[in-house]
């Protein structure tokens, strides 16, 4: 029951965190869900044109674990597949998981592609990333090395 508890007030936070703040930067925020790794609600701030950071918290599936991570995407290289454009992006951060009093620390190298969609026609970003996670502390996973994958969706502001 704590765990359900403290998993909806993260959703929760996470969610409004976002449409609170969006007014008060430069940059722009955008809300949506991850599905791979864990499934997870996120939030996106994109600091730039080549820079974002991407939250997210949410339940693994297998091992009935909750999830949280961190990552900021660089876009590397903007390439086109019969005129839709597309970006792929080189990333780096953090992943934590809570499992039975057990906690997983994790490093993160995700590489992924996103397409945006206009916004005038529908303001949303769709990617996917992969990558290796290298864990530092292992918690209920046994082994060093896992697996980063996501596929997403982030509705911007």
């Amino acid at each position: 029951m704590k765990k359900r508890m403290a998993l909806i007030g993260m959703l929760v936070v996470l969610v409004l965190a976002p449409v609170v703040a969006a007014p008060l930067s430069n940059g722009s925020w955008s809300v949506g869900v991850n599905l791979g790794t864990s499934a997870q609600a996120a939030t996106q701030y994109r600091v730039n044109d080549m820079l974002d950071i991407v939250a997210g918290i949410g339940y693994e599936f297998y091992w009935g674990a909750l999830y949280g991570d961190v990552t900021a995407n660089f876009k590397v290289w903007e390439f086109a597949i019969s005129d839709v454009p597309f970006d792929l992006t080189v990333g780096g951060g953090a992943l934590v998981g809570l499992y039975n009093n057990e906690v997983e620390l994790s490093l993160v190298a995700p590489v992924g592609i996103t397409y945006s969609l206009a916004d005038d026609v529908f303001p949303v970003d769709i990617y996917f990333r992969l990558g290796p996670a290298f864990r530092i502390l292992k918690g209920y996973q046994t082994n060093f090395l896992g697996v980063y994958s996501y596929v997403g969706a982030m509705y911007r502001f």
